[in-house]
């Protein structure tokens, strides 16, 4: 039977604060050499809460997934229940997953302990186990066993935030700046722009990666900030920095096209092999379209507009944690299909891993977008078969249909359009249709339109 919280469970865990304090907030106030020392002379939780701060680079330390596997190990020998959490984390991405299962093994065993000591932490104030609960509730690899509860994890979330946890800050800041984008969920936290960017803002300053990579979107985008890619540069590089490899991907695209000033091939390389340790796959590939890059001007040969916009993440939200951690998914730019979900700073991202065609520089969609037009149930189609899985993908029957229903007048169909000419996708790589399709696409009112054209046009300037 799935687990449903019920009045009186949130009574109990909301109802009351311990007068002893707790370990959680211990941690989050302690000195990094402090909780390195007692992690060293075998405090479980102090060995469990540093492999946490390894995969979200919490306390000024870089994100490493070994390191974060490593002291998670150590805490699970005694069976330790943030340990077990980490290392379900941890199998989310590379080296470890992804590995759904395990992840559900681990999350569960942390939520069922016969002792209820994850629900005995929350009751406390303890704002780790705040954290981990919110996290649990809104894990998809534990259902059906136990339901997501967004609603519930986002008063988890919004009371470690308020306790000074820095990862749940992040998660906090999305769901405010996307709780209208979440459908199906009647989530209390309301739409509140700027009231998400302020907690951005001082998560960044305090040097968590995944407050300056969400800061750094939200700049790259103009969400809640005015559109800045100079200053989008300088969060996605400070995050970079530090391990957050979907930052690392986005700065070497940056520097490959020049979207801020010249381009400087040697950096998009020097950030795409930072990369190669979590998103081997993607980065391979980038470092590959760069060395052509380099190949083409020897031979003097323009630059393309585009090759391969790079892919993100998210994604609350590099890893949800890891060598890049887990940290919840990503929010802006979120992937269609079919259910959002709202952990968009796992640092690689479950985003990623759902749409690997995702890209943050030309989203596929917008967590807030609503279609417009004729063609609507074309539209519905066409997405099924672009975002398939096995069977159901299906991307010279989804090209179609978009068309048909980009005939009738839909915006959001002839965005797509542009999407597969700009990546091939069904389609032969077309950079001149893209814009073709982009530009219609536009003057029909889509807002994502509007920013591939400009960007486009930026990087066509650059030629």
């Amino acid at each position: 039977m799935a687990v449903r919280i019920t009045s009186l469970i949130c009574a109990y865990l909301f109802g009351w604060i311990s007068l002893f304090g707790n370990e959680g907030s211990k941690w989050i106030a302690a000195d990094v050499k402090d909780l390195e020392l007692s992690a060293q002379d075998g405090d479980s939780y102090a060995q469990a809460f540093l492999a946490l701060c390894y995969i979200h680079g919490d306390k000024g330390l870089n994100i490493s997934f070994d390191k974060a596997s490593y002291w998670a190990n150590l805490s699970t020998e005694t069976d330790h229940w943030l340990g077990w959490f980490a290392m379900g984390y941890l199998h989310r991405f590379s080296p470890l997953g992804p590995n759904s299962e395990k992840v559900g093994q681990f999350y569960k065993k942390v939520f069922k302990n016969p002792d209820g000591t994850l629900i005995k932490n929350v009751s406390t104030g303890d704002p780790v186990a705040s954290y981990v609960m919110a996290e649990i509730f809104t894990a998809e690899e534990v259902e059906p066993e136990i339901n997501s509860d967004l609603q519930f994890a986002a008063k988890h979330y919004a009371n470690s935030s308020n306790l000074g946890y820095g990862p749940a800050s992040v998660q906090h800041a999305l769901l405010k700046l996307h709780a209208n984008a979440i459908e199906g969920q009647n989530i209390e936290i309301g739409k509140d722009l700027s009231g998400g960017i302020f907690i951005l803002k001082e998560v960044a300053e305090k040097q968590l990666p995944s407050g300056n990579h969400f800061l750094g979107r939200c700049y790259f985008k103009g969400i809640g900030v005015i559109e800045d890619y100079k200053m989008a540069l300088v969060h996605f590089q400070a995050a970079a920095d530090r391990g957050y490899t979907t930052s690392q991907l986005i700065v070497a695209h940056f520097y490959a096209y020049g979207l801020t000033g010249p381009a400087k091939i040697d950096l998009a390389l020097r950030y795409a092999n930072l990369a190669l340790l979590q998103e081997k796959e993607k980065a391979s590939e980038k470092i590959a379209e760069y060395e052509q890059l380099i190949e083409n001007q020897s031979k003097g040969i323009t630059q393309p507009i585009i090759q391969n916009s790079y892919n993100p993440v998210p994604s609350p939200m590099t890893p949800a944690l890891t060598e890049a951690p887990p940290l919840p998914p990503e929010p802006i730019g979120l992937p269609e299909p079919p259910r959002f979900n709202p952990l968009p700073n796992r640092l690689p991202s479950i985003y990623d891993k759902k749409e690997p065609q995702n890209s943050d520089l030309f989203p596929e969609s917008s967590p807030i977008e609503t279609s417009s037009g004729d063609g609507l149930q074309d539209l519905a189609l066409a997405k099924e078969h672009y975002f398939g899985r096995d069977s159901n993908l299906d991307l010279k029957r989804a090209f179609q249909l978009f068309s048909q229903s980009a005939s009738l007048g839909n915006p959001e169909a002839a965005r797509y359009l542009g999407i597969m000419y700009l990546r091939g996708k069904g389609v032969s790589k077309d950079s001149e249709k893209a814009l073709e399709w982009f530009t219609r696409a536009a003057n029909g009112g889509d807002e994502l339109a509007k920013k591939n054209v400009k960007t486009l046009q930026i990087l066509g300037s650059r030629k």
